[in-house]
């Protein structure tokens, strides 16, 4: 019996899982027919009033078939939240030892319970993860076009609900302002820049650091 149940959780949260690939992958499809280049957010439930002062950021799920894709992003992405001033972020290290006490893999997304342990343990609001679906390193004769697409979930951390989704995707080449200038030619550069798009719209939609 219990062994059923074990298995129908499981079944639950991977089916869960696989809801909200689906969704991202039906964003990517959207996006390609659409001329619209800002971070797409779908609001759940709302972020605290009163601010999170301190966010995990969980190593991310690679999809595409860029080789550590998922490990780039995250390290850029973690990097460009810090660089905000604006929260309190715990270290990659104290993430991957929780991780290793949990018996998670690095892109493993965590259960609702585990996120509660997460958010207990280190004493975070607020928990970031996601997944790149898309990472390539376009060749063009004018030199390289990189592409990246991301779906990320900023979830509670005291009840591991999801409170906002978030789809994005860019080119090195649309941001090319005269000739080849302004052009992004790294996937390092471009996750830079499709990490800071995010941010920003995240902080005009209302996420910010703690009052005080």
């Amino acid at each position: 019996m219990i062994t059923r149940v074990c298995r129908s959780r499981a079944l639950g949260s991977k089916r869960a899982g696989l809801v909200l690939t689906s969704l991202a992958w039906v964003l990517v499809l959207l996006s390609a027919c659409s001329h619209s280049q800002a971070p797409r957010v779908a609001a759940l439930l709302p972020v605290p009033e009163h601010g999170v002062c301190r966010i995990a950021v969980l190593p991310f799920s690679n999809e595409s078939k860029y080789p550590r894709g998922g490990l780039l992003f995250y390290k850029v992405f973690a990097a460009e939240l810090v660089r905000t001033g604006q929260f309190d972020v715990v270290q990659e290290g104290d993430v991957r030892e929780l991780y290793e006490q949990l018996h998670l893999l690095p892109g493993q997304e965590p259960t609702l319970e585990q996120v509660k342990i997460m958010g207990n343990r280190l004493g975070v609001e607020a928990v970031v993860l996601g997944t790149v679906l898309q990472m390539k390193e376009h060749r063009e004769r004018t030199g390289a076009d990189p592409s990246l697409a991301i779906f990320v979930k900023i979830l509670d951390a005291r009840t591991g609900e999801t409170l906002w989704t978030t789809y994005h995707r860019r080119q090195g080449s649309q941001f090319r302002k005269v000739m080849h200038f302004g052009m992004v030619y790294t996937l390092t550069s471009l996750a830079q820049r499709v990490s800071n798009e995010v941010l920003d719209v995240w902080l005009k939609k209302g996420l910010h650091g703690c009052e005080g």
